[in-house]
């Protein structure tokens, strides 16, 4: 393309009305003929840090000044005016050779320019017109390197040639190459329109620079040159000015001009023409599988990590400023695959986990990207699941969680070595110095931090989907301010700016893709570390009281059940974890988690450990005191059945005495496999025949004395006040199990604690038979189990008994016909008659204390009933 079409394109993109008379004529494109094709020799390199090379005929020492401050001056202003001029000569030239020397000495005083000017975008304004001259240094730039593809035989830019560009001095004591390099950083770091330079398509030809300098055979031409500095330093006689460019500057400018330009909303979309961005996306995905390794085999050196995470670093920015334009590039040409399989490939050994969690990232916001507006409704997570990448990053976190915590050496390599390290190696910088101050003792059990970060990356992934707010892109975004002009308004507007972002944030961190939370759980699943678990578990909760819908969300996948089934291979800080997660669903998220408190009377009669028995007893009398609501609960999801079960199993009852006698009056009812029935009809989850057979005994729950203690409370809270409970206690056959359990010292109390209640509770006595089991067990001294076994009631037995029926005829007007229905004053005869008995013998004192306040209180209460 020649200048004048060029040039007609350009004016209509940057809208210039008017061309300066001295460019009523635009040139010609420059450059069609290369400028250092008659120097085939490897031409002398510059040190960057030295000044700048200039015209010879303005090499003459100034006269040393009188007034040093006023020959700065004369010397800029001499500069400019050159300045000018060669840039009106390159407008004004004809011919493709003119415009290329006299851009080159443009592009040398505007250098100079530069160096002594501190505000450089005041100077580039008043210099120039900012637009073409940006677009035309790019258009010169892109010119020149793909001549220099042109020239190689495999049509793509080769590292020597590149860096031979880049040092090359002409023959009129210039450096066109180092200049034009030089000339971009500075202008794509100013205030200028960085558009201009993308139109001119600087931005790809940037990218196959780098791709260049990372090429496998960079490392023999990096130790070349290195050797060649060494030896041109040695020598004092070498000119300064033919040094060679040293190469660790060069890629600075190419990394530094790259990242300015990435920042650009148009850049990534500025990339797709070509395969530049597909270039990008392999440089990255190189750095975790090749180069580490390489880097161990000693062939690339430290500093090509360095670059490699550069890339990273300009692919991030490209992807987090697009406007979703992208998204469809990116599905064609399988990119998000390019990272998965990096992801996939990592090797303990000789990767380094921040890069590959820095990948990650990157996929992160590859979906971020298309729930943007331009995207087209192109949805990048499908392709990382159709790619089973969520499988690939859950493995990738219990490799680095065997692997001593995920730290390599050349983690701490770059850590030591690399000045242009990012944030999350800085944390790790941190942590390995303090580690190496405790004399080098690495805890295997401690979360490293690239560990940390991929959990908190996951759950990003779970929280970045479509949103609901209005007004949102669908993307998760972090608040913004805004400042307002109007005085008046201002109170309101930063009001209704704060709801705004509050409503953002608050769907920013609602739960939009629930297998990134099932990743979560298949790494708590998998893993060994209990930190790990420990740590997965807190992310969790983290989730849930992030947004009042996630719990509700999360439990489409069984989450929390989940959890509770295994509880009992987790240690008890964990269980106590877990069992907080659902108390926060109970509490604050309000709701009734059947299916949690399901799972937690299914693992209760498993063969766990007493003490989790304990804590799950002891969180369902929580649940009883928070809300009666949950008696009705916890008896349909099985809890009293359970108890009354695991009674049934004791074994009190198959140890008894060899006697024998009839059931008394009450009724037994069978209700064989009523327990598993329950469970079975409730959910198929929760439907294994493993998790539903009896313990064995030592794992009873009413086998403990301290967890036998909780157990007796929790059915008294689900009876008391509860006239379905009651009922259900009753169908189950509760006060026959129960009543053996009066001949022991351990169950005694909790026995007549539930029987009392049941009794007072009952007004009318509609169960008269309840205590008339108790006054049958006091008139024989011995209870009868429901397998016909007979157990003898010793004194402190019948004392306690005594005690519980004067305490139920206190409160029970009803309960005191039963008691004389019963033959009950008989009985308290008897026991008065009883008390000289035995040859004038006396009772023990507490039994007789017991007797006489029975009989007499109660006499003295209420002598109505035909006693005397």
């Amino acid at each position: 393309m020649k200048w004048v079409t060029l040039f007609k394109v350009f004016k209509d993109k940057v809208g210039l009305s008017q061309v300066p008379p001295s460019a009523s004529a635009p040139p010609p494109l420059p450059f069609e003929e290369s400028s250092s094709s008659a120097n085939n020799a490897s031409p002398p390199r510059q040190d960057f840090s030295l000044p700048l090379s200039s015209e010879p005929d303005q090499l003459e020492p100034f006269a040393a000044p009188d007034n040093h401050g006023t020959l700065v001056q004369e010397e800029k202003t001499e500069l400019e005016l050159d300045f000018k001029r060669h840039w009106e000569e390159f407008r004004s030239s004809s011919t493709e050779k003119e415009k290329e020397k006299t851009l080159h000495w443009t592009v040398e005083y505007f250098c100079r320019l530069v160096k002594q000017h501190s505000d450089v975008t005041q100077l580039i304004t008043t210099l120039v017109e900012v637009h073409i001259f940006s677009f035309v240094v790019g258009r010169a730039f892109v010119t020149d390197i793909e001549k220099l593809k042109l020239s190689s035989k495999t049509r793509s830019l080769e590292t020597e040639k590149v860096l031979t560009f880049f040092s090359e001095t002409t023959k009129d004591g210039i450096r066109p190459g180092a200049n034009l390099l030089q000339a971009v950083e500075i202008l794509v770091s100013g205030l200028v329109d960085k558009q201009t330079f993308l139109d001119s398509g600087i931005l790809c030809c940037l990218i196959h620079i780098l791709n260049a300098l990372l090429a496998p055979d960079g490392g023999s031409q990096r130790q070349q040159l290195i050797n060649n500095e060494e030896l041109l330093l040695s020598n004092e006689n070498q000119d300064v000015e033919t040094r060679p460019v040293r190469r660790h500057e060069v890629e600075g400018s190419v990394v530094h001009a790259m990242k300015a330009l990435a920042g650009h909303p148009s850049a990534a979309q500025s990339l797709v023409d070509d395969n530049s961005l597909q270039l990008l996306f392999q440089m990255v995905a190189n750095g975790s599988s090749v180069v580490f390794s390489q880097y161990k085999e000693g062939l690339v050196p430290l500093h090509a990590i360095q670059l490699h995470r550069h890339a990273m670093q300009i692919l991030r920015l490209l992807l987090v400023n697009d406007n979703g334009s992208t998204a469809k590039y990116i599905r064609k040409h399988q990119l998000i695959r390019v990272l998965l399989m990096a992801v996939k490939d990592f090797n303990p050994d000789c990767g380094d986990p921040a890069y590959t969690v820095g990948i990650i990232d990157l996929l992160l916001e590859s979906v971020e990207l298309s729930y943007r507006p331009d995207a087209g409704g192109i949805r990048l997570r499908e392709d990382i699941h159709n790619a089973h990448g969520y499988q690939f990053l859950v493995q990738f976190a219990l490799t680095l969680s065997e692997s001593q915590g995920g730290q390599t050496f050349y983690s701490k390599s770059l850590l030591e070595n690399d000045s242009g390290k990012d944030s999350t190696h800085a944390v790790e910088g941190a942590e390995r110095k303090n580690l190496r101050e405790d004399g080098g003792n690495y805890s295997p059990l401690s979360l490293s931090p690239a560990l940390s970060r991929l959990l908190d990356v996951i759950i990003s992934f779970a929280q970045t989907g479509p949103s609901c707010a209005p007004g949102s892109s669908g993307l998760k975004s972090s608040k913004s301010s805004h400042s307002k002009s109007n005085t008046h308004g201002r109170s309101r507007s930063s009001f209704s700016d704060r709801m705004a972002d509050e409503i953002l944030e608050k769907d920013n961190e609602k739960v939009k893709d629930l297998e990134a939370v099932q990743m979560l759980l298949d790494i708590l699943m998998k893993a060994e570390s209990v930190e790990l678990q420990a740590e997965v578990l807190n992310r969790l909760l983290k989730i849930f009281s992030s947004h009042p819908d996630n719990y509700k969300l999360c439990q489409q996948l069984r989450t929390v059940p989940l959890l509770i089934l295994n509880m009992a291979g987790f240690p008890p800080s964990l269980q106590e974890i877990i069992l907080k997660i659902l108390e926060y669903a109970v509490s604050v998220v309000n709701i009734i988690p059947e299916q949690e408190l399901l799972s937690l009377c299914c693992l209760l009669p498993q063969s766990i450990t007493s003490e989790l028995k304990h804590t799950i007893l002891s969180f369902f009398l929580k649940l009883l005191s928070f809300d009666q609501e949950y008696k009705k609960i916890l008896r349909e999801v099985g809890v009293l059945e359970l108890l009354l079960e695991d009674l049934k199993q004791h074994t009190f009852l198959h140890e008894p005495e060899q006697l024998t006698s009839d059931h008394g009056k009450l009724e037994i009812k069978t209700s064989s496999s009523s327990f598993n029935r329950h469970f079975l009809s409730k959910d198929a989850i929760l439907s294994s025949p493993t998790l539903l057979e009896p313990a064995c005994g030592k794992f009873l729950i009413f086998e403990v004395e301290d967890t036998a203690a909780v157990a007796w409370d929790c059915l008294l809270l689900l009876l008391k006040k509860s006239d379905a409970n009651q009922a259900a206690f009753r169908s189950f056959n509760g006060v026959i199990i129960l009543l053996p359990f009066l001949a022991s010292d351990v169950h005694r109390s909790g026995v007549l604690r539930v029987l009392s209640c049941l009794i007072i509770e009952d007004i009318k006595q509609a169960h008269p038979e309840e205590l008339g089991a108790l006054v049958e067990v006091l008139k024989s001294g011995m209870v009868t189990s429901a397998l016909g076994s007979q157990y003898t009631l010793q004194h402190d037995a019948e004392c306690d008994t005594f005690g519980a029926v004067w305490r139920i005829l206190r409160v029970n007007n009803s309960a005191q016909r039963v008691f004389g229905e019963a033959t009950g004053f008989s009985l308290l005869l008897t026991m008065l008659q009883s008390f000289q008995s035995d040859d004038g013998e006396p009772k023990k004192a507490t039994f007789n204390s017991c007797m006489h306040q029975s009989v007499y209180i109660y006499v003295a209460r209420d002598d109505s009933r035909g006693f005397r």
